[in-house]
């Protein structure tokens, strides 16, 4: 049983799920504990936080999900997008956030950040084992949910996967942030594009991760294919200034189901934006776990 602070939150987020037979907002009980890293001599407790909707004699939870945080490979925590945590719930699934380790703190080569999320998706899949699990993850998040679901020794235990504007390929993001800070992105193809000021800081934070190119490079192998035939649903902008068409093009190969949200960028992995925002694709999410 989880220890920890519990709370009733008062925000339960936005109520676009999508479904006429379910009538958000559910109430949303929040518990705040930390579950120990399996790492050998590190003392590390690794903070999580499960976002927990009601149920009625009439509604059950439909599944639980790691909601895989984005920030660069560099910050976030357990809080970040909470919007979207809540919105999930609307749709009766339990959210697990955490605060794992990663950006300088724990560049790629310790490979601290994936035992860290490796010891997560355990915790889920061993205390929830009534319902199936699943990952979600935003921007750097969502590349760690690809990964996962193609790397973990038991990948059976994923039931499905929603990567929302995924760094897919390291690289091919670095590159075009490279394009961006030479002023040469527009004549290399790139439509949506920061300043080189914007992308010179993202990449800055992202090579704190990945310190080299050949790490990248390596990294992206895991994403090219759906090796292990999980469910994905795949959601993208298609004015997205982080992550480019082309950085997720191979995962548009082969996901189950991509869906491209028109004029929308970034927002889209974190916040609810005013005419727009998460609300705009919870219809999808909610059509693909029927």
């Amino acid at each position: 049983e989880l220890s920890g602070n519990s709370y009733d939150d008062g925000d339960s987020g936005g109520s676009g799920s999508g479904s006429n037979k379910r009538q958000p907002p559910v109430d949303i009980k929040i518990i705040e504990t930390c579950i120990p890293s399996s790492i050998e001599n590190d003392n590390f407790q690794i903070p999580i936080k499960i976002f927990m909707p009601a149920t009625t004699a009439n509604t059950t939870h439909r599944a639980v999900v790691f909601f895989i945080h984005g920030g660069m490979f560099a910050f976030g925590d357990r809080n970040s997008h909470p919007t979207i945590s809540h919105a999930l719930c609307q749709l009766g699934l339990v959210v697990v956030t955490a605060s794992f380790r990663n950006g300088e703190e724990a560049p790629h080569e310790s490979n601290v950040t994936m035992r860290d999320l490796n010891d997560v998706v355990d915790h889920c899949v061993q205390t929830y084992t009534d319902l199936p699990f699943g990952l979600v993850g935003s921007s750097s998040g969502g590349f760690f949910a690809i990964h996962l679901t193609q790397t973990l020794d038991s990948t059976n235990k994923i039931a499905f996967c929603i990567p929302i504007c995924p760094v897919a390929d390291p690289f091919k993001r670095a590159s075009y942030l490279r394009s961006s800070i030479t002023g040469s992105a527009h004549s290399d193809g790139y439509t949506a594009v920061h300043t080189p000021e914007k992308s010179k800081y993202i990449l800055e934070k992202q090579l704190s991760f990945w310190k080299s190119d050949e790490s990248m490079l390596e990294a992206r192998e895991s994403t090219r294919s759906n090796t292990n035939n999980v469910p994905t649903l795949l959601i993208i902008g298609s004015a997205d200034k982080n992550v480019p068409f082309d950085v997720t093009n191979e995962v548009q190969g082969w996901a189950t189901r991509t869906v491209v949200i028109g004029g929308k960028g970034h927002e889209l992995c974190d916040k609810i934006v005013e005419g727009g925002g998460y609300c705009c694709y919870l219809p999808d999410i909610e059509r693909f776990l029927v």
